[in-house]
C-alpha cells in the first residue's frame, strides 16, 4: 500500500482558469441553479425511441436481495406511490437539505413498489430502487396514457407490430440500465378496435422480453380499456378484461368494486388469483371504506378473498395529515394495516443494516457526526426491521413497559438507530425482535453488532435456527479466545462460552452461546469497518462486538430465520436503555474486498460561480462546481465517501478549518458524485495558482471500507 503522500502525488490533476458565470448549464438532467443531478420522466414517444444509456447519477446501485420465501403461496402487497405528481424532493439524486421530505420504511409488508406519475413513461428515482432493493421489493416503473394526447400516442405505438416492438425493447432497455424490475401498463384513454391486436401483441411481447432480460420482472396491466378497445373500468377479473390479465404477470383492478366483484375475481382468476392486486385507494375516492383511516376495512374483504392488494397513494398520510406529526400518523396508519397483510424479510448475504431511514438531523459516521445538518436521501435507508413496538405488551413485575421506537439524536451511521428502553424485573430476559431472516450458508458467519447501553443493564444478539438459538454474548474469556484454531480468513474462530458463566433466566433454551473476537482479529475487523486506525477513533459510547460462526451451527440446510435483542439484569431495573447502531451479517470471504479503491478517478464540468449561500464575507469565496465519475468493481460497493482538503469552510458543519484538513462533502450512491457550489478561497492575483484535492472512500455491500489513507484522489489546480 502507498503512504498517503505517495497517493497525492500519484493524484490525477486538472487545471481550471476561474470565470464566474452565473448558473452551470448541464442539461435538463440537472437542476438550473444548482446543478444537482436530478431524476425525470420520459415525455414523449421519440424521448424513449431516442433515449440513451447515458444517464449514470440515476442508475440505482443497490441489487435486488432476497426476500424471504412464505411457507406456501399467499397473496401480495404493493404499493403505487402517487404523490402531488411525483418528482418532488426525491427527484434529487445526492438528497435534500431537509429531514421533513416524505419517506417510507415499512417495506416489510410490500412486495412490489411502483412509482407512479402522470408523465409518459415514469422512470422511478435511484433512491427508491435503492430503498426497496435492499429490504427485498421490486421496483416498478409506470407507462401511462391519458386524454387526447394518450389516444395520439397510441396511434402511434399501436399502429404497427414494428412499433409496438420498438417501443417494448426500449422499455425493457430503460429498465435494466436504471436496474428496477418491470411495468405498470396504464392506458386511460380507448383504443381503435383495429389497433386492439397490437396493443395485446405489446403486453404479451413486453412481458416476454422482460423476463428474458431481468430475472423476477414483472408487468402489470391496469384495469381501464377491456377487448373491444373502450375505456371501461371493470373493478373486478371478467371476460372483458381477460386478455390483458392473460397477456401479462397480473391484473391491477380499479378501486370502486364490492365483495360480490371479489368474489367474481378469485373465480375468474382460478389459480392465479394472487395475481389479481385488488386497488385500494387511500384518499377515498369512491373506494370501499372510504380510505384513510377507514383503509382497514378493505383490506379486511380483500384478505378474505384470497386476492392480492394494490395500495394507491399512501402517501396521504402526509398529503392530508401535513408533516408536523408525519412519523407517528404513518405508523399508526400501517399498524391498522398490520393484521391484514404478509411480512417479509431479507434471506441474502451481505446482512448489513445501522438502521437507518434514510433522514436525519445530522450524519453520523462510526458514531461520531460528520453533518450538522438535516438532511433525507433514501438511498441511505438500509435494511429496516420486520418487527416493531406492537411485539411489546405490559411485562409483570417491570416497572416500566417496554417501548422500541427510532431516534435520530443518535447513530453509529447514518441518520438514526434503533432504542429499546423500559424496565426490568429482576432475573427478566426482555425479548426484542428484530429481522425475520432466512439466511443460510455452508461456510462460518461473519457476525457483528454495535450497541450502547449503560451499566445498568446488559444485552446480547441472538440468531433463531428452527433447531438451536445461538447466542452472541457480550464478554470473552481472553485466554480463550487466544485458544481457538485461526480460519482460512485470517480470523480465530468464535470460542463458545461455559453456560456455568451464563445466567439461568438465558439457560431454558439450552442456546449455543459464542463470545467475541478479541485483539488482532477484533482490530483487524474494526479497522475494515472504519477505513483508518479505529483505535484513534473515539465512537460516542458505541461498542462494536465481532464474531466468526462456525459453519456447523448452519447444519443439514438450517437457516437462520429471527434476529434480535435479549436485554436481562440479575437485579430489578427501573429504568433502562438500549441502542442498536448496526448489524452486519457476512460472509467472512467479503473480508478481502475492503481493499478495493476506485479507480479512473476524473474531474469533469467544472464551473465557478458567485455564492449562492449566506457566507459571512462573499467576497473572499467562490463557489465551484464539479462532476467527479469513477469505476468500481459492479455490485461490489454500497457507497462512496466523498472528502475534499483545499477549503477553509466545512460545508457540512459551518466552521472554519485548516485547508489541510480532509474533509467530508457528500455521499454517493452511483460511480459519480456532483459537487454543488463548494465554498472555495477566493484568488486574487492574476497568474495565482491554488488547489483543491477530492478523494473518493469506498464502502462494500459488506459494510467495510477502503483504508482512507490509500484512496485514489484528484487535484482540480485553479487560476485567475
Amino acid at each position: 500500500m502507498s503512504s498517503q503522500g505517495e497517493q497525492k502525488d500519484l493524484a490525477a490533476e486538472f487545471m481550471s482558469k476561474v470565470k464566474i458565470t452565473d448558473y452551470p448549464d448541464l442539461g435538463n438532467r440537472f437542476e438550473p441553479k444548482t446543478s444537482e443531478p436530478i431524476t425525470r420522466p420520459l415525455d414523449s414517444l421519440d424521448e424513449v425511441l431516442l433515449w440513451q444509456p447515458d444517464d449514470q447519477f440515476n442508475v440505482a446501485n443497490s441489487p435486488l436481495a432476497t426476500p424471504t420465501t412464505p411457507a406456501e403461496p399467499r397473496p401480495m402487497t404493493l404499493v403505487c406511490h402517487d404523490m402531488k405528481g411525483g418528482y418532488i424532493d426525491d427527484r434529487f439524486v445526492q438528497g435534500v437539505p431537509i429531514s421533513s421530505a416524505y419517506r417510507f420504511y415499512h417495506w416489510q409488508y410490500i412486495d412490489i413498489f411502483i412509482y407512479f406519475s402522470h408523465h409518459f413513461v415514469t422512470i422511478p428515482p435511484p433512491c427508491w430502487t435503492d430503498a426497496a432493493h435492499k429490504n427485498g421489493t421490486l421496483m416498478l416503473g409506470t407507462v401511462i396514457t391519458e386524454w387526447q394526447d394518450g389516444k395520439k400516442r397510441c396511434a402511434e405505438m399501436y399502429g404497427s407490430e414494428a412499433a409496438c416492438k420498438r417501443f417494448a425493447d426500449k422499455l425493457v432497455e430503460i429498465a435494466k440500465y436504471y436496474n428496477f424490475e418491470g411495468w405498470l401498463i396504464n392506458i386511460e384513454n380507448p383504443i381503435p378496435p383495429e389497433h386492439m391486436p397490437q396493443l395485446l401483441f405489446f403486453v404479451q411481447y413486453l412481458t416476454k422480453q422482460m423476463h428474458q432480460h431481468i430475472e423476477g420482472s414483472k408487468v402489470i396491466w391496469y384495469d381501464s380499456v377491456i377487448a373491444d378497445g373502450s375505456l371501461r373500468w371493470q373493478d373486478m377479473l371478467n371476460d372483458n378484461n381477460r386478455i390483458f390479465f392473460d397477456a401479462s404477470d397480473a391484473i391491477f383492478l380499479n378501486y370502486t368494486w364490492n365483495e360480490n366483484k371479489l368474489a367474481s375475481s378469485v373465480q375468474n382468476a382460478g389459480p392465479r388469483k394472487h395475481d389479481v392486486y385488488v386497488g385500494v385507494d387511500i384518499f377515498g375516492r369512491n373506494c370501499f371504506g372510504g380510505g384513510g383511516w377507514n383503509t382497514n376495512k378493505a383490506m379486511e374483504v380483500i384478505k378474505r378473498q384470497g386476492l392480492s392488494t394494490a395500495i394507491f397513494a399512501p402517501g396521504w398520510v402526509m398529503e392530508k395529515l401535513g408533516e408536523a406529526d408525519f412519523v407517528a400518523n404513518q405508523d399508526k396508519f400501517w399498524s391498522l394495516l398490520d393484521s391484514y397483510l404478509y411480512t417479509h424479510g431479507v434471506s441474502s448475504l451481505p446482512f448489513v443494516t445501522n438502521f437507518c431511514r434514510g433522514y436525519g438531523e445530522f450524519g453520523f459516521k462510526c458514531g461520531n457526526e460528520v453533518m450538522k445538518k438535516a438532511w433525507c436521501n433514501l438511498s441511505s435507508q438500509q435494511i429496516v426491521p420486520t418487527y416493531g413496538k406492537e411485539q411489546f405488551s405490559d411485562v409483570e413485575g417491570a416497572s416500566k413497559k417496554t417501548v422500541m421506537q427510532y431516534v435520530v439524536s443518535d447513530a453509529f451511521n447514518g441518520g438514526g438507530c434503533v432504542e429499546i428502553h423500559g424496565g426490568l424485573a429482576a432475573s427478566q430476559v426482555t425479548r426484542c425482535k428484530l429481522f425475520a431472516t432466512g439466511i443460510s450458508g455452508s461456510h462460518p458467519l461473519l457476525v457483528s453488532y454495535t450497541a450502547k447501553h449503560g451499566d445498568n443493564c446488559k444485552m446480547c444478539l441472538y440468531l433463531s435456527t428452527p433447531n438451536k438459538e445461538i447466542l452472541l454474548w457480550n464478554t470473552a474469556d481472553d485466554m480463550k479466545a487466544g485458544e481457538q484454531p485461526m480460519s482460512t480468513y485470517g480470523l480465530r474462530l468464535s470460542a463458545l462460552v461455559d453456560h456455568s458463566t451464563v445466567p439461568d433466566s438465558l439457560k431454558s433454551s439450552d442456546p449455543t452461546i459464542f463470545s467475541p473476537l478479541v485483539g488482532t482479529c477484533h482490530k483487524i475487523l474494526q479497522d475494515a469497518s472504519f477505513g483508518i486506525d479505529s483505535s484513534v477513533v473515539p465512537t460516542q459510547g458505541w461498542v462494536t462486538r465481532n464474531y466468526l460462526v462456525p459453519e456447523s451451527v448452519l447444519t443439514a440446510g438450517a437457516k437462520i430465520t429471527e434476529i434480535g435483542l435479549l436485554c436481562f439484569s440479575a437485579a430489578p431495573v427501573e429504568s433502562y436503555s438500549v441502542k442498536i447502531g448496526e448489524i452486519k451479517v457476512v460472509d467472512p470471504g467479503s473480508l478481502r474486498d475492503q481493499t478495493q479503491q476506485v479507480t479512473d478517478l476524473s474531474c469533469q464540468d467544472v464551473t465557478w460561480h458567485p455564492p449562492i449561500a449566506n457566507v459571512v464575507d462573499p467576497h473572499t469565496v467562490v463557489s465551484l462546481c464539479a462532476t467527479l465519475t469513477w469505476s468500481y468493481p459492479a455490485g461490489l460497493g454500497d457507497h462512496f465517501d466523498i472528502y475534499c482538503s483545499g477549503i477553509e469552510r466545512d460545508p457540512n458543519q459551518s466552521r472554519a478549518v485548516s485547508k489541510s484538513d480532509k474533509l467530508f462533502v457528500g455521499r454517493a450512491h452511483s460511480h459519480s458524485f456532483r459537487v454543488c457550489h463548494l465554498l472555495i478561497p477566493k484568488i486574487e492575483n492574476e497568474g495565482q495558482e491554488d488547489c483543491i484535492e477530492f478523494c473518493v472512500q469506498p464502502t462494500t455491500r459488506a459494510g467495510f471500507s477502503a483504508p482512507l489513507l490509500d484512496v485514489s484522489s484528484c487535484k482540480v489546480v485553479y487560476s485567475k
